[in-house]
């Protein structure tokens, strides 16, 4: 049977590589770096064999009129950034296989846990993927299982529909028939506003959330985070917040339990960059 073994949470920001590429002194940046090499050597404590990577896409191949809830990737191989990505944030590459099996008994088995998964065989991995994962595992030599979340389109699966299928997915995989260590990789966003009046490139929309968040996280109150992480709060803390519902996810997955460790950073040049990490497996 597979073991869950590793659960990150990490942002998805792709203003960061560059940022910590050209950070100079910059003492914040230094510990962002140093977290996210500090997430890179548990990921790879973990001796995964697959990791599941949750995120969300911004409307580069679902859009307002036909957006799954929650899409499981099954194609043999992917790779991303989309094109226009690159060039924007000068972004790397990624690719991967895909176990495709694994893909399947969720899709198939996500029945059995009242989750009714979509699925595609065509697509790409846009940022929200990409960037966390060459942070965390850049030698591209796991195969993953792509899992995309609403975050983006109206009417959103609420916050405790997250958190279920978090707990859900947790039971797939301990029900999955391969033996495998099973890492999880997830990104999202505390406040973050994009277009909007607020602003986005000199720290955080909304400190107070970022840190009342983090810290319901850190303690392991997940049901307060449940009850704080509504539609309407989200928003209000900036119009895309809405990516933090992947953590309520991770809680779910976590089964509630406080993380092995946190840490929430406020850069000058950009929004809040944080980890949070559960270490579940025997390394």
């Amino acid at each position: 049977m597979a073991e869950l073994v590793e659960i990150i949470g990490l942002t998805h920001n792709p203003f960061l590589p560059k940022l910590l590429l050209e950070r100079g002194n910059d003492p914040v940046l230094e510990q962002i770096a140093a977290d996210y090499a500090f997430m890179h050597d548990r990921l790879a404590a973990a001796r995964a064999d697959v990791i599941v990577v949750i995120a969300s896409d911004h409307l580069n191949q679902w859009f307002m009129d036909n957006m799954p809830a929650f899409l499981v990737g099954k194609a043999p191989r992917t790779n991303g950034p989309f094109p226009h990505e690159c060039r924007a944030f000068g972004l790397k590459p990624y690719e991967a296989a895909i176990d495709v099996e694994l893909a399947k008994w969720f899709v198939a088995r996500g029945f059995d846990e009242r989750v009714d998964f979509a699925f595609s065989d065509e697509f790409l991995i846009d940022h929200a993927f990409t960037v966390p994962l060459n942070f965390v595992r850049p030698e591209m030599d796991l195969p993953i299982v792509p899992l995309w979340t609403n975050v983006m389109a109206p009417p959103l699966p609420p916050a405790k529909r997250f958190f279920e299928v978090g707990e859900a997915l947790t039971r797939l995989i301990s029900s999955a028939p391969a033996k495998q260590r099973v890492a999880v990789v997830t990104s999202g966003h505390f406040a973050v506003e994009v277009g909007g009046p607020k602003p986005n490139t000199a720290g955080s929309t909304d400190e107070e959330f970022d840190r009342h968040m983090m810290q319901l996280i850190a303690d392991g109150d997940a049901a307060r985070v449940v009850r704080d992480a509504t539609f309407e709060r989200l928003m209000q803390a900036g119009n895309v917040t809405p990516g933090f519902l992947n953590y309520v996810l991770l809680l779910g997955m976590a089964g509630g339990r406080k993380p092995t460790a946190t840490a929430l950073r406020f850069p000058a040049a950009t929004t809040a960059v944080y980890y949070m990490e559960w270490a579940l497996g025997d390394a």
